[in-house]
């Protein structure tokens, strides 16, 4: 059977979805977007990719955004409470980390525009700070190591937090690019699609499975 010690999650996409699309959508339409043009102007920009790696401020997106569609401080404040009106911390997946606490470490590695993602995450779904940190030993975002994932130096540095060897740890996912710099380092990855189909995987490893993708 197989040692694993540590599980490790992605934030944005894996524990924290948009849940209802419909206030992206209608929010693309009204700015002449797609949704994938929408959510490429805010997450996809120089801008956006300088600030998780700690090289601007979430402010400086922000205002990226405000000039690219030509808005007022005001109308700023509207996009970004429709851009996230529908995400939604998924409170099943978070139970599920916090009863695998007792018998495994822990942790959060987020690509983010903040160096305190907790903080960042609990302020913008309008959650207690402890949603998510009563459930995790250790959470590492790109904005305090500077560098993005798949880069190895974040893999590595949620690793030596945690104690933990690559070979002992499982890491999960949206992007399958991340999944792949985790496993090149030595880690087991799992590419998130479905919660269900996740935490089946998850399941059969940590009892002594296999996993098959």
């Amino acid at each position: 059977m197989h040692h694993w010690r540590a599980i490790l999650f992605d934030i944005g996409g894996v524990l924290v979805c948009t849940e209802d699309p419909a206030p992206r959508q209608r929010l693309a339409q009204q700015y002449g977007l797609s949704r994938e043009g929408l959510e490429n102007l805010v997450f996809g920009s120089p801008v956006s990719l300088a600030a998780e790696r700690g090289e601007a401020s979430e402010e400086d997106v922000w205002q990226f955004v405000r000039r690219s569609l030509h808005l007022n401080e005001a109308a700023l404040v509207e996009f970004k409470r429709d851009f996230w009106a529908g995400d939604r911390l998924d409170q099943t997946l978070v139970a599920w980390l916090a009863k695998k606490r007792s018998h495994f470490r822990i942790g959060l590695l987020t690509n983010c525009w903040s160096r305190e993602p907790l903080t960042y995450y609990s302020t913008l779904l309008g959650l207690p700070d402890h949603s998510l940190a009563g459930a995790v030993d250790a959470v590492v975002s790109s904005a305090q190591v500077r560098v993005r994932k798949p880069h190895p130096r974040i893999f590595e540095a949620i690793l030596q937090v945690l104690g933990v060897p690559p070979g002992e740890s499982i890491f999960v996912d949206d992007f399958l690019e991340n999944v792949e710099g985790a496993r090149a380092l030595g880690m087991t990855g799992i590419h998130f699609r479905k919660r269900e189909d996740v935490l089946s995987a998850l399941d059969r490893m940590l009892h002594g499975g296999r996993l098959h993708e």
